[in-house]
């Protein structure tokens, strides 16, 4: 099923703007008469959490490499002494 500019375009704002109540009423009454729309709705909302979760572990993946950095090397051994005993208060 390929999916048109527009159509994306009209997933896209009702998924990630705030829309208001009469544009979701309208976009709900266009799934059910379009079953192709709900679906790509589904798909949409689908990718975008892929999308999410990727960027997530992408971020904890980096701070643990800064993390490891900061508190295993020789040259940052002072800058994670003052860390440990901040938190050691």
């Amino acid at each position: 099923m390929k999916t048109s500019l527009n159509e994306l375009q009209l997933i896209e704002d009702f998924l990630l703007v705030n829309t208001n109540a009469e544009d979701k009423v309208l976009m709900q009454a266009q799934q059910i008469l379009q079953p192709g729309l709900k679906e790509s709705v589904y798909w949409q909302q689908k990718t975008y959490l892929f999308v999410e979760t990727y960027g997530r572990e992408q971020l904890r993946k980096e701070i643990r490499q800064v993390h490891q950095k900061l508190f295993t090397t020789p040259e940052h051994f002072s800058f994670s002494e003052r860390i440990k005993r901040f938190f050691s208060k």
